[in-house]
């Protein structure tokens, strides 16, 4: 059976029995110079085995000084007789090996903390290190996160030729090279072979001691790289599709501007052809009611002239349907306006005080508390405030009050105009709005409607028959801003 011994066994054992071997050396010399009565000379092979001692064991250095020295010391003393002299000389050299004892042990022990501190330093770092001799380029020590991150053993690696991990032969030249001109380099980016055959990628610093070997240190970036090389491609891939997408969106925009500008000569055409239209309707609507006033007048003329009871009563409804065939035209005349011109902003406070000076209020108290208040709606919005007026002062029986005000929802902004007249009935409150409903007043609540809903605003009557009419116009979120003083929107965007 074969029994292996490691290494560091190995040497121990060496260094142990040559110790012994110096002690018995020692001892036996003293024995027989004593013998002899030689008491000079041979003291001095004591220094062997206590230097021996201190640097294998630089912690017990002093206590085995002081022990092979008291041993010493006893053999003179025990073959010299206790003779004078030689007591003497013993007890100086005793001083001497216990003092030199003490101070080797002192320096090996403050030396042997360094190299525990720099071993540790050396063994627990998370970079890897490695040493190697400039000369022979032979890797001389390797710590375990050196061996580690290539895949070896460290023992595998120790005296192994540096080009086992550098296989890059014009690469590690450049290194060693630039190693042996500057003394020491740092953060150069090599490539290692690992022992599977993989090949990493170090930043590697080194510096050169005074015996010329050189430490270097390496930290693997292999993973970094290819990270960096993921996010370079990435962002190729990207700037690729975004140039892609650019190129589309240029061609979407060709295609879009000639669109637009295509539809804009069919805006200007149907403009031209409503201008057009409108003229004519316009010319044709004044001839219908000049021909319709000189029936009017016939039919007055008639009636003078007439006097059956039958026919004049015919003659009155003949002059009912002409007048109602006159307010028919003059609506046309409101409703073509309707949605004809771009939405604006509308002052709801200037337009209130417009629609209530431009009519006979007849004892009429009008009140409005809407100030700062904007609407976005069509060019007709004015004749809304307008038209609800004039409907309260006709049918708004004994009213004398008119109010309009403003309060803000959950889904918008609404606008009140309530009287203290009648009211309307409940079986009346839709159809109001209906272009077949309507009494003296016409097309008013409908035309109202109309104008609302070109800007997606409604109107309801939430009144109670009996206390007065109650009108609520509902305007939509993104369709109204309060104005503060310094002019700028408030809210309501």
């Amino acid at each position: 059976m074969i029994i292996r011994i490691a290494p560091e066994k190995k040497q121990q054992l060496y260094w142990t029995i040559t110790l012994v071997f110096t002690i018995l050396i020692t001892l036996s010399s003293t024995i027989y110079s004593l013998s002899h009565g030689i008491y000079d000379g041979f003291p001095f092979i004591y220094f062997i085995p206590i230097i021996l001692f201190v640097y294998l064991y630089p912690s017990r250095g002093v206590f085995f000084s002081l022990g092979i020295s008291t041993v010493y010391i006893l053999l003179v003393y025990v073959y010299s007789g206790f003779y004078s002299q030689a007591v003497a000389v013993s007890t100086a050299w005793f001083v001497v090996f216990v003092t030199i004892g003490v101070v080797t042990s002192t320096f090996a022990e403050g030396l042997r903390e360094e190299e525990l501190k720099y071993l540790g330093i050396f063994e627990n770092s998370q970079a890897g290190i490695f040493t190697f001799d400039l000369d022979t380029q032979r890797l001389a020590e390797v710590n375990g996160k050196c061996a580690q991150m290539l895949r070896y053993e460290r023992p595998e690696l120790t005296g192994a030729d540096l080009s086992r991990i550098m296989t890059g032969k014009e690469s590690r030249e450049r290194f060693v090279r630039q190693i042996r001109e500057h003394r020491k380099t740092g953060d150069l980016e090599l490539l290692f072979t690992a022992r599977d055959g993989t090949t990493r990628q170090f930043l590697v610093s080194a510096s050169v001691t005074p015996g010329n070997i050189a430490i270097c240190s390496a930290i693997d970036i292999t993973a970094r790289k290819l990270a960096e090389q993921v996010i370079e491609r990435a962002r190729n891939d990207l700037e690729m599709r975004v140039n892609k997408r650019t190129e589309e969106l240029m061609r979407v925009n060709k295609e879009l501007t000639a669109e637009i500008e295509e539809r804009k000569r069919f805006e200007a055409a149907i403009r031209l052809a409503n201008h057009k239209i409108n003229t004519l309707t316009g010319i044709t609507r004044h001839d219908i009611l000049n021909q319709i006033t000189a029936v009017v007048m016939y039919l007055s003329l008639i009636r003078e002239s007439v006097t059956d009871p039958v026919v004049t009563g015919y003659l009155e409804k003949v002059v009912d349907v002409t007048g109602m065939i006159q307010k028919q035209v003059r609506f046309t005349q409101d409703y073509q306006s309707i949605g004809a011109s771009e939405p604006r902003w509308h002052n709801v406070d200037e337009e209130i005080s417009e629609a209530a000076a431009a009519v006979n209020q007849k004892g009429m108290v009008i009140e409005w508390q809407v100030d700062g208040l904007e609407i976005f709606a069509d060019s007709g919005f004015p004749k809304v405030f307008l038209k609800l007026i004039e409907n309260a002062l006709i049918h708004g029986t004994h009213a004398t009050l008119i109010r309009f005000s403003c309060r803000e929802a959950e889904d918008g902004l609404i606008i009140s105009c309530e009287d203290n007249g009648v009211g309307i009935p409940e079986v009346s409150k839709e159809r109001i709005f209906r272009r077949e409903y309507f009494r003296n007043t016409g097309y008013g609540l409908f035309l109202i409607s109309e104008i609302l809903s070109i800007t997606g605003l409604s109107i309801r009557e939430t009144g109670t028959p009996g206390s007065g009419a109650l009108f609520e116009i509902h305007v939509p979120r993104g369709a109204y801003r309060l104005i503060r003083k310094t002019g700028e929107p408030e809210s309501g965007r």
